[in-house]
């Protein structure tokens, strides 16, 4: 059986989008219980990486299934570049979108075997590409972005790929992260060839390097990102800060913005001041530019909403809502027209969050969104809070529920509106009640929303006692 993903937009820094995919429950389920059953055969070729630093790692506190260490990128380029002269960095052009499913069972089992074998359901190789293009409507190209099972095989394919590099190059010393490269070595030529080789082994894979990231540097080179550098040394202090030292801070931010839109550069900005507490008496010019960032970068929205959030927990402070009303109204109104979904998603939370309606001209251009998480979002909002000031309707997402409904790009809103009795008499006709993959997870009590988000949320880093400003993003 096959199915179709959920597609949906994501905000990258500098107006860039990236398009994640949700698997459908069912097809998932199939996809993980592959990866559990033969876990010992990938971890094999996971640990072939002698430079790796995104293996998958089974950790029952981390919250996913098998998720990479959590490690800073400078501290292994700091010791991959001991006794280099040179620097080769590269990444992989499109990796997951260009993953080709047929290369599981190429490196797993070699191409002569693969093809020697179609169809042998014995092989890991071949379970493994079958279940991944039943995710995907039986596509051989391309896999999900987000999915832990995704992180598992970019390990599988580029683990193998690290381990003939190390064996077979001149090479210093190395590091990856997922499909960021980074290798050092003694001299030029030498950076030249493994480039060459690095370049013959993607392409047997039906890869490629980026070309707009590949490039050969003589040391020394930066170990981390401009941005932190530039900023962490402006940032406020934790306590008592004045108010021209915020100025000062979001001034500098701004700046580098502008020189860089393609860098997160307000992301971190934000994130950095979690640890960081406002007097009172700043706290409505702290509130005014924060909300100032979601409107260059609204991929900032769940950023300010954190350190709202903590400074409301820790320190008292109340949220201005006609201020988050006004910043957000002005995101959706622009968003909701591009399709940007995922800042109507973030739009729609900070609503709820921090409680304060949506206005109706904005409500109108979500409901005309062709997007499952903006209309489940919207349904839930609608019925769960008193975010819109009339009932959510859309010919659209009611357009959506027919037969095989479960199955299709919309799966997550036609179940919840089965579970949750959105548009009855359209959830009637589409008889997803009587599936019975839908009905045994209805039955089961599972649901893809937190009913009690709002009253429960606490930031991670609030969680974590937030320690001093500077974190990441």
């Amino acid at each position: 059986m096959w199915s179709a993903s959920i597609q949906h937009d994501l905000a990258r820094p500098g107006g860039l989008r990236r398009r994640l995919s949700i698997p459908n429950p069912v097809n998932f389920f199939r996809l993980s219980k592959a990866f559990e059953q033969h876990q010992a055969a990938l971890s094999i070729e996971w640990n072939k990486s002698p430079i790796s630093f995104t293996k998958p790692n089974l950790n029952l506190a981390s919250g996913r299934g098998i998720a990479p260490d959590a490690r800073d990128r400078a501290s292994p380029r700091v010791a991959a570049r001991v006794g280099a002269r040179y620097v080769l960095h590269t990444d992989i052009a499109q990796f997951y979108p260009s993953i080709y499913t047929h290369s599981i069972p190429w490196v797993l089992h070699t191409k002569a075997v693969a093809k020697s074998s179609i169809g042998n359901m014995a092989l890991v190789g071949n379970l493994l590409d079958k279940e991944f293009q039943a995710c995907q409507q039986g596509q051989t190209k391309g896999i999900a972005i987000g999915p832990d099972t995704s992180l598992g095989i970019a390990e599988l394919l580029l683990s193998p790929l690290d381990q003939r590099i190390m064996a077979e190059c001149n090479v210093v010393g190395g590091c990856r992260f997922i499909d960021d490269i980074e290798l050092t070595f003694r001299t030029l030529s030498d950076a030249d060839s493994a480039l060459t080789k690095l370049e013959a082994l993607l392409s047997d894979l039906e890869l490629q390097p980026n070309a707009l990231k590949t490039r050969i540097e003589e040391l020394p080179v930066s170990l981390d990102s401009n941005v932190s550098t530039s900023l962490r040394g402006n940032l406020p202090p934790d306590t008592n800060a004045a108010q021209s030292q915020w100025i000062d801070y979001f001034n500098r931010a701004f700046a580098v913005a502008k020189e860089d839109r393609t860098a997160g550069v307000l992301r971190y900005a934000v994130a950095a001041l979690s640890g960081v507490q406002p007097t009172t008496w700043c706290w409505s010019t702290v509130q005014q530019l924060l909300w100032q960032c979601i409107t260059i970068d609204p991929g900032c929205i769940r950023h300010v909403v954190d350190v709202i959030a903590i400074n409301r927990l820790r320190g008292g402070l109340v949220p201005d809502v006609d201020l988050a009303a006004k910043a957000i109204d002005s995101v959706i109104r622009t968003s909701a027209v591009s399709g940007h979904a995922s800042e109507v998603v973030w739009s729609i939370w900070t609503a709820m969050y921090i409680g304060f309606q949506i206005k109706l001209d904005a409500q109108n251009a979500i409901t005309a969104m062709d997007d499952a998480l903006v209309a489940t979002a919207a349904m839930f909002a609608g019925t769960a809070t008193h975010v819109f000031s009339q009932p959510i309707d859309s010919r659209l997402w009611r357009s959506w529920l027919q037969q095989d409904c479960f199955y299709q790009e919309y799966w997550l809103f036609a179940y919840e509106a089965y579970r949750r009795g959105w548009f009855p008499n359209e959830v009637a006709a589409s008889q997803i009640a009587q599936d019975p993959c839908a009905a045994f997870l209805n039955n089961s009590g599972v649901t893809f929303i937190v009913d009690n988000a709002v009253a429960a949320y606490v930031p991670q880093r609030a969680q974590a006692g937030g320690g001093g400003g500077g974190g990441g993003y």
